[in-house]
Parts: structure tokens; sequence; C-alpha cells
């Protein structure tokens, strides 16, 4: 994936500096998944802040350890610009084909699309997915939940995991509260177990109170979960749709760029890029709500772009009439499911292809 490569060339870069002395060893230094979006809103953009990390390590000015990155990292083919920014941020830009590439090689990924090597050296510890409706209360169960998630990121990010089996994780916890007592126990009960799961997901540290309105009628009107399951069910029923009417999938190739190159389609590419990212960040910094706010995020997304560049006819909107745009926007879809379905994987629900 993009991140992946721009960590790639980045790590590549700091070894040559090293070797010609102007750095300390490289072994020093982690780029691995620093990179954020770039400023100005261009969805092709890529920064960094590792610059400064280095700079601490090796005495260098991050400004010219970005100026020195940058003269690297212009030398290939499908970055289209690399420069400091802000006063030491190296901020690479990709070319158009690069950033529409990045959705085929995200659908052709599957759930591996969430991997990266980021938290490579790094151990963490993987367990059972736990019974929400037997946590004795929202502390607990929200405490199992994020344990449990943040030990799957980590392991999708490359971490080395010891994985545990629900009888070393305690079976006598998940024989508690079964007398109906639990809140949690109840709110399963009313909502389903994928929906509090969910919530419990997408909740921070320290607002766990907040779950204590699950109990209440207007909790169902107001599911997070939902909206991501009806984008995947969206992205889904256009390749669904495609095949009914006999439209064969297909790459195509040197002209996916320029038939991606709506407002919404770009902000989607871009967004979908981040994945890997977004995914060792949270595992890293045990905030495993960031990953369905990511989802949050995608969804939002894709639902713009499918009405303002749709693939196929719905609902007043026409389907473009070159064969090779449709195709490009199936590809899209594709990617789109694939990162949705991968990303609530890591929350331990199973993707809907229908609602």
């Amino acid at each position: 994936m993009i991140t992946g490569d721009l960590d790639t060339e980045l790590a590549r870069s700091l070894t040559s500096l090293a070797a010609d002395g102007w750095l300390p060893a490289e072994s020093q230094f982690a780029p691995g998944g620093t990179w954020r979006p770039g400023p100005g809103g261009d969805a092709a953009a890529y920064s960094t802040s590792v610059t400064f990390e280095i700079a601490r390590l090796s005495g260098k000015s991050p400004t010219d350890l970005a100026a020195a990155l940058a003269s690297s990292l212009r030398a290939l083919a499908w970055i289209d610009s690399a420069e400091s920014t802000g006063e030491g941020y190296l901020t690479v830009t990709v070319t158009p084909q690069a950033l529409a590439q990045s959705a085929v090689r995200m659908a052709a990924a599957g759930a591996s699309c969430a991997s990266s090597s980021i938290l490579r050296g790094s151990t963490a510890l993987v367990t059972p997915w736990p019974d929400l409706a037997a946590a004795t209360g929202w502390e607990q169960a929200w405490r199992d939940q994020a344990d449990t998630m943040t030990g799957r990121l980590a392991q999708a990010a490359g971490a080395t995991v010891t994985i545990t089996s629900e009888w070393e994780r305690g079976r006598d916890r998940s024989r508690r509260a079964r007398d109906g007592s639990s809140p949690v126990q109840a709110a399963v009960a009313y909502l389903g177990a994928s929906s509090v799961r969910y919530r419990l997901a997408r909740t921070l540290p320290g607002n766990v109170l907040q779950l204590e309105q699950l109990s209440q009628a207007s909790a169902r009107d107001t599911d997070p979960l939902y909206v991501v399951q009806q984008a995947h069910a969206e992205a889904a029923s256009n390749l669904r749709w495609a095949a009914d009417l006999d439209i064969e999938p297909r790459d195509p190739g040197d002209r996916l760029a320029s038939l991606l190159d709506t407002r919404s389609e770009q902000a989607l590419l871009g967004l979908l890029s981040f994945l890997p990212v977004r995914v060792a960040a949270a595992a890293r910094r045990r905030r495993p709500d960031e990953v369905p706010r990511y989802l949050e995020d995608v969804s939002a997304a894709w639902m713009a772009c499918r009405q303002t560049s749709p693939a196929l006819p719905f609902g007043g909107h026409a389907a473009p009439a070159d064969p090779d745009r449709v195709a490009a926007r199936l590809l899209l879809a594709e990617a789109v499911r694939v990162v949705l379905a991968a990303g609530l994987a890591l929350t331990g629900i199973t993707a809907s292809d229908r609602l």
C-alpha cells in the first residue's frame, strides 16, 4: 500500500544517509507508520514528523533532514513531489496513478489490507473476543473489549503475539452476570451483541459512563454501527448489481487515475490508503476507538462518492457512458467493501453484504 511503500523508501533513504556518514546508524530510527494527511487537503499528499525525532537523536535540524530525505525521494517515478514543510515536516505527494492503483491493491489484498509491519519487534497479547453479555458492568465490558481489540490491532500491524485461550483468560469470568442483573446483558438483549460491541469499541478512554445511555429507547435510533454496515452493504450491492447486468470486472490500467478524478473519488482514495497506519497507531497508542471512527469517515466519504460519482444508475443518478469509468468506480467500490470489512473484523464484528 502507499503508506507502506513510503515507509520502505523512507527507511532506504535513511540507510543511504547513514552510509554516507550524514546520519548515525539507521538502526536507531523507526520511521514506520508516521504518515498523516498532507497540508492543503491534497488527497495524494502525505506528511511525517519523523524528522523531528531523528533530529533529536542525530543533532541535525528537522528542516535539513526533511530537505535531504526529500531530495532522495524525488528520484522515484511514482512520487510527484517531496519537500520540507512547516519548519521541518517531510511532505510527499504521490502521482495520481499511484493513488488510484492503491485502491486496486487494497481490493486485491482482501482482509490483509489492514496489515503492515509497522509494529514489528513489539509484542502483544491476543485474547478471545469477550462475552459481553457476561460482563458485570460497563467498565469491565469496555476494558475487556479494548484489551482484546488492541491485541488484534497490534497483530495486524506486525507485532509478535501470544495467543491465549478463553480458559487461560479465566472461564469463571465468562459465567458472571447471567442472572439478568447486568446493564450490559440488558443492552445486548435489546440492541444485539454487534451493536453493543461496536459502541464499546468506539468509546474513548474515560467516557465509559456514556454507555449507560444504551438502556434508553433512543439508543436504537442512533446506532453508529448501522452507518458502517450500510456503507459496506451499499458497496457490496454495486458489485452484485454489476454482476446481474453482466458487467465483467476489469482493470482500466493506465487510464485509472484519469477515471477516478472527481473530488469525492480523490478524497476517498486518500482516506482508504491510511487504513494500515490507523490500525498501527490505534494499537501503539492503546486507542482502539480510533479504528471505528476511521471506518465512519470512510463510510461517509463513500456515501458522498456514491451520490456524486455513481458506477451504476440509481435513484435518478445516471451511470457513466464510458465502460472503463464504470469499471474504475466498481474497483473503488470493491476497495471500500474490503476496507470496511477488514476494519469491522478488527472490532470483532462481521460485515453484512445486505441490510
